[in-house]
């Protein structure tokens, strides 16, 4: 096993939380909703993380004094990570 520091620890639990809480949502929903399309899965997926980032967004203007609007804006930079997943994606075909 390779030598590991704790920055490293924690993202690697992090990566297994977020991966299996996806996968479990995603195949949970199409157990609830069998006839529905992948489309529909995403659009729920979108809500869900609309939610979230909406609930974070309330975080930075209670603690960071932003407005709501700066607070999105700032997750809309930083929470974008297709292009990356779109690289990461096509490596693994």
């Amino acid at each position: 096993m390779t030598r590991r520091n704790a920055t490293q620890d924690f993202m690697a639990h992090n990566q297994a939380q977020m991966h299996t809480y996806c996968y479990q949502l995603a195949a949970t929903w199409f157990e609830l909703h069998p006839e529905a399309t992948a489309s529909e899965l995403v659009a729920f997926l979108r809500d869900q993380a609309h939610k979230a980032q909406t609930a974070a967004a309330e975080v930075y203007v209670a603690k960071e004094g932003m407005t709501m609007d700066e607070a999105m804006e700032f997750q809309a930079r930083h929470y974008d990570y297709r292009d990356l997943m779109r690289r990461e994606l096509s490596m693994n075909d």
